[in-house]
């Protein structure tokens, strides 16, 4: 049975905070049996992010249906005093944990936590070794599950030489957060400036770091003059990212476009260029298996192609070992992600894919009811109260089967 989600306003703290919770079944359907519902926050930084609805999708559409849970998500929290307003406000609707999709301040979220003794983890975020070390003996803080640093890194240099192969020779780099301090965009960029000056002789002409976080276009070639890069700096949202990429298509014309972030929301100012310059841009980018990406591939350009090439990143069900972490805690079973206590952090990389078939293949994977990269059935097999065998071992063994191989594997299993 399906219920329907409403987004409400429960309550002013100061700051607008929304909760989407679960109502009474739709008429005509039976009421749920459940002897209990555990009520879980969920702290998302914007509900308009494709990202983000992704995951807020696979938890209210795909587990609320499969276990007995009320998720209560929060609206755009920017900030760790939204943050720990939020937590405050979700336990005094009877929340016992939460989700983090942010964890801006851990040192003062984890007291927030703390005071009202509810559960916290990263749903699909990294903690750095010096913030885990002081946290990971707080009783409340279960850890973290998110993409492995080498993997973030490497999925800038993995676009960068797949559309060489493809016989790029006028780039444009959109860099994102990267001018504004966000690590993981200026990780991508730099593999992607790595990875070009190793396999073209991109000329570095400042440390590459700095490079990576131009916030002004800044333009750079090769010795030979066969490769010419623009990288675009800023946010095509809240920021001058849009404005920045006209600029560089102002400027010149370009074969190949490859995004550190997402690149669905501005792929009409894309096709404009290529109508106006007479040829196809390929375009790739590190983002996530998302509803929006799903379509723009299903769509065809003025020349007969995908709007978009290539994807590397998360997807829908990623999120979801972080949910059986919480389960277990909730429901008094914390010794089954940590026999010690202590909290966790565990590690999961990306899918790629490289055409339309290949990204409507995967993307099944991840929205389907029966079967679905990380099912009901498989988190049941890591969660105590379902399984007397769940453990430690067998939380973090499927939390790392991430891959595609891997989700097949359990399917045909299954």
């Amino acid at each position: 049975m399906r219920r329907k989600f409403n987004i409400l306003p429960v309550l002013f703290l100061g700051i607008s905070l929304l909760f989407a919770f679960g109502v009474q079944a739709e008429s005509g359907e039976e009421e749920r049996i459940d002897k209990e519902d555990y009520k879980i926050g969920v702290i998302v930084y914007s509900p308009d992010s494709q990202e983000m609805s992704m995951f807020m999708n696979y938890y209210r559409d795909y587990l609320e249906s499969g276990f007995p849970v009320q998720f209560y998500f929060s609206g755009a929290v920017e900030t760790p005093e939204e943050e720990n307003a939020f937590i405050e406000a979700v336990k005094e609707q009877g929340a016992a944990g939460v989700i983090s999709f942010c964890g801006y301040d851990l040192e003062s979220t984890l007291a927030v936590c703390e005071e009202n003794e509810i559960y916290y983890v990263l749903g699909s975020n990294i903690v750095g070794d010096a913030d885990f070390e002081k946290a990971k003996e707080n009783p409340w803080f279960l850890g973290s599950v998110g993409p492995d640093p080498e993997s973030v890194y490497q999925s800038g240099a993995n676009m960068a030489e797949y559309f060489l192969e493809k016989g790029a020779h006028h780039c444009i780099i959109m860099t994102g957060g990267a001018s504004k301090g966000n690590a993981a965009h200026a990780s991508r960029v730099e593999a992607m400036l790595a990875a070009l000056k190793e396999k073209a002789g991109l000329v570095l002409d400042k440390e590459i770091s700095a490079i990576a976080r131009t916030e002004e276009n800044t333009t750079l070639a090769s010795e030979d003059g066969s490769l010419e890069v623009t990288l675009v700096p800023d946010y095509t949202e809240n920021g001058l990212g849009l404005e920045n990429l006209e600029d560089a298509f102002n400027a010149g014309d370009y074969d190949t476009l490859m995004s550190a972030f997402h690149v669905s929301t501005y792929l009409d100012k894309i096709m404009e260029k290529e109508t106006q310059q007479g040829s196809g841009i390929a375009v790739g980018a590190v983002d996530s298996f998302t509803e929006a990406n799903f379509e723009a591939f299903k769509q065809k350009d003025s020349f007969g192609e995908a709007p978009i090439d290539y994807v590397e990143g998360k997807y829908a069900s990623m999120a979801g070992p972080a949910f059986a972490m919480m389960y277990n805690a909730v429901t008094g079973h914390a010794e089954a992600n940590a026999e010690d206590g202590k909290a966790i952090r565990l590690y999961q990389g990306f899918w790629r894919a490289k055409s339309r078939e290949e990204f409507i293949e995967l993307y099944g994977y991840t929205t389907g009811i029966y079967e679905n990269a990380y099912s009901c059935e498989d988190l049941m097999q890591v969660i105590k109260v379902f399984s007397d065998d769940a453990s430690p071992e067998k939380l973090r063994e499927l939390t790392e089967a991430y891959t595609v191989e891997d989700v097949k594997a359990r399917i045909i299993g299954s």
